[in-house]
């Protein structure tokens, strides 16, 4: 069993026989609580399976059919009594006194003996509070830590407490491997700091565990019901998120998976890289599609003006303010809403939204009562938050909330594949609005769109394809002339300088043949031939490239 609610539990086995549990079978299950008292007997219907794995290990997710009141009370009780299980270890009297004072809402386990903190041990649970100034200690650890890591990939038992290191060692003397630490603090500790470094530590395994399931059910692995397919139209995508290189397909992936998760989302990257679509595609695949979506930019208002903003306010709250104003959050109650620049905040209005996101109350100026709202929030930065939290510039407890799930959207230099393609699409939608037709690239329009690094990442390349749209002839190809001196100049050999050997070659190569390709008029054939090369080649070459097309 690896999870258990009031309606069902998620469970993994490993079966010996081709005969598993299908979707739709009816089980009787008979499972223990806390092992004191007797097992619970229940009849359950399979709601969703995994494909099974080589070693003959399955995952599968039950819903209760038939359990009796005794059980159903016992289970409840059960359920309203869990406490989070922390593991506490090579404490001394001292600290125990400190983490049993601070820590009383949290079921503890003291463990005294290097040998006794092993993998098994490991997960079973929430966090793991590491004593140690011992380097032998650390390392043995965390040589335990990344076995049982290694066990949980293979789907063998739940996932791994994270480990948060206490030592009063140097950072340089800890191990090479240190990295594996959830989060290092530094003796002599702080109530506080202890208090909210657990918290955040139960809440990543809590994450964790949740989106393993999610990976089962959603990402692929799950089986779907057999069905006959019903004669209609093949659905429409929600994507608006165009992904050719690898880089961007993996922050896809992310956002598919925290989307269906009701958790708050940090998006990260430079400006112009995509952060407000990235925030629409995560409401557009979740639960909240249907509901508004609210954006607000941090640094377009001042302090009062983006707290009134966001909270509202009440009528004679300040001079101008003559009627009640309900605030963004109120407006997208039951919605998404995204917070722009969200460094530009202050460390009040911060304060503020740490109550929006722990509490779900918003409080409007100059009102004496607070309002429940049902809001997810997504927040996007250009800057590193936590370099701002270290310099105090930022709140550590709204860091740490807002960090639940972080994806850093890439640059658009980091994602060279995407050029050509996003140009297109720029020019196909600006054409659409021109009522003209999609113009044809040059080749050395091409080359030089993939040669700048685009320090103004997305935004930019759309504006220089709408400049040059509105200097093209809507019968002529998009030329060379048409693009900015900055796009223009010497931007091919700017790009060399920071490229290895095989993408010189590579870079050298895709210059002789857009050349080629000019002098010939665009003709692959006699441009194969001014190569002497064969025209399937150069035609191989060309889309390997993204030449034309």
């Amino acid at each position: 069993m690896t999870n258990l609610s009031a309606d069902g539990m998620g469970l993994t086995g490993l079966f010996q026989t081709t005969s598993v549990p299908q979707r739709g079978d009816d089980l009787e299950l008979e499972f223990g609580l806390d092992g004191s008292e007797p097992p619970l007997q229940a009849v359950a219907r399979v709601a969703w399976t995994s494909r099974m794995r080589p070693d003959g290990r399955l995952g599968f997710g039950v819903q209760f059919r038939e359990l009796s009141h005794t059980a159903r009370a016992r289970l409840a009780v059960f359920l309203s009594e869990q406490r989070p299980r922390v593991i506490v270890a090579f404490a001394s009297a001292r600290e125990r006194e400190l983490v049993e004072d601070c820590l009383g809402s949290f079921r503890l386990e003291l463990v005294d003996r290097v040998d006794d903190l092993n993998p098994g041990l490991l997960r079973t649970g929430a966090s793991v509070l590491l004593f140690a100034d011992d380097i032998a200690h650390m390392t043995k650890v965390l040589d335990a830590v990344s076995i049982a890591r290694a066990e949980a990939d293979l789907g063998i038992g739940l996932p791994v407490a994270p480990v948060t290191l206490i030592t009063s060692a140097d950072f340089e003397q800890l191990p090479p491997t240190s990295e594996t630490f959830y989060e290092v603090l530094r003796l002599p500790l702080e109530r506080d700091m202890l208090v909210h470094a657990v918290a955040r530590s139960c809440e990543r395994w809590a994450l964790s565990l949740e989106l393993r399931w999610a990976s089962l059910q959603l990402e692929g692995l799950a089986v779907p019901a057999p069905r006959p397919t019903p004669p209609v139209a093949p659905p429409v995508t929600r994507t608006s998120m165009l992904r050719v290189s690898e880089v961007i397909q993996r922050v896809y992936e992310l956002i598919e998976t925290v989307a269906v998760h009701d958790v708050p989302v940090l998006l990260t990257g430079e400006t112009g890289t995509g952060k407000e679509l990235a925030a629409r595609e995560i409401h557009a695949l979740s639960r909240r599609a249907d509901t508004p979506f609210i954006a607000q930019d941090c640094g377009a208002l001042t302090e009062t003006l983006l707290e009134s903003e966001l909270f509202g306010h009440v009528r004679g709250a300040f001079t101008g303010a003559t009627t009640d104003h309900p605030g963004l959050f109120q407006i997208a109650d039951g919605g998404t809403i995204f917070l722009d620049e969200i460094q530009n905040t202050s460390p009040a209005l911060q304060a503020k939204l740490l109550r929006v996101v722990e509490e779900g109350e918003v409080r409007p100026v100059g009102g004496p009562r607070t309002r429940r709202v049902d809001v997810r929030l997504i927040a996007a930065c250009n800057v590193d938050l936590k370099e701002a939290v270290t310099q105090r510039l930022f709140r550590a407890d709204f860091y740490y909330r807002l960090n639940r799930f972080p994806i850093a959207l890439p640059a658009l230099r980091e994602r060279t594949d995407d050029i050509l393609p996003l140009a297109r699409y720029f020019a196909k939608n600006r054409c659409v609005g021109l009522g003209r037709p999609e113009p044809r690239f040059e080749p050395r329009v091409e080359a030089a769109l993939r040669a700048y690094p685009w320090p103004g990442n997305i935004r930019e390349l759309r504006n220089t394809i709408e400049r040059a749209l509105l200097l093209t002839k809507p019968s002529e190809p998009l030329r060379w002339s048409t693009l900015p001196e900055e796009v223009r100049a010497g931007t091919a050999t700017q790009r060399l300088d920071l490229l290895g050997l095989e993408a010189r070659v590579a870079e050298f190569e895709r210059a002789l043949i857009v050349e080629a390709l000019e002098r010939n008029g665009g003709i692959v054939r006699r441009a194969a031939r001014d190569l002497d090369v064969n025209a399937v080649t150069l035609a191989r070459k060309m889309r390997r490239f993204g030449i034309g097309g």
